[in-house]
């Protein structure tokens, strides 16, 4: 891809490898194919992206439940998300799984990056975590269970987990003012607004 103002990069989420594809990742897919479609046919270059978050505490669960290794497990829920992408005919441009030698390369090159630059500082990371919705809960989050335990509205039949892990965290705060002066200044196309509305093209 060349750079310049006739390039447009555009990706979706990366969808999660712990089920099939389901009607609400073909919704997002097609919604960035019509875009990406409509911005080639005006002559930009377009990068699409699209792939698959093939970690995580699911994904394992997923592949014990079928006594195989999860990445045994990503691989076969790959192909289904695959094969559906190519009958509906999305024309992404790069299909990327988190499983791969060059995401990686990428995130350890990223990570160092941040590391020689003083973006990382380590910490702990502690809290009431959901395995169904993959997300540390706060306690106001919760509501109370049968056994006066707290649980998870969504997921009430689950038992919540208490984690606490040592982590790394990016320092916000070194960029916090630019990043509000971008949101003060208004909507533009490095700086989109809520919602997907963009000026600039």
């Amino acid at each position: 891809m060349s750079g310049g103002e006739k390039t447009y990069y555009i990706t979706t989420a990366i969808d999660y490898a712990n089920g099939l594809p389901h009607l609400g990742h073909a919704l997002e897919k097609i919604g960035a194919d019509v875009v990406a479609r409509y911005r080639r046919r005006r002559g930009l270059d377009v990068h699409f992206v699209m792939g698959m978050d093939e970690h995580g505490q699911k994904v394992v669960n997923s592949a014990l439940e079928q006594e195989i290794t999860p990445q045994d497990w990503v691989d076969g829920i790959a192909e289904h998300f695959l094969a559906a992408w190519k009958r509906l005919e999305i024309s992404n441009d790069d299909f990327i799984r988190t499983t791969e030698d060059r995401h990686h390369r990428a995130v350890r090159d990223m990570i160092r990056r941040l590391g020689d630059a003083g973006d990382l500082y380590a910490g702990t990371y502690e809290g009431w975590y959901c395995v169904g919705c993959e997300v540390y809960k706060g306690e106001d989050d919760l509501e109370e269970g049968p056994a006066g335990d707290l649980r998870c509205p969504v997921h009430p039949s689950r038992k919540l987990e208490w984690m606490e892990e040592e982590n790394w965290f990016f320092r916000l705060s070194r960029y916090q003012d630019r990043l509000l002066e971008l949101l003060d200044d208004g909507p533009s196309s490095s700086c989109p607004r809520p919602g997907g509305t963009r000026s600039g093209g």
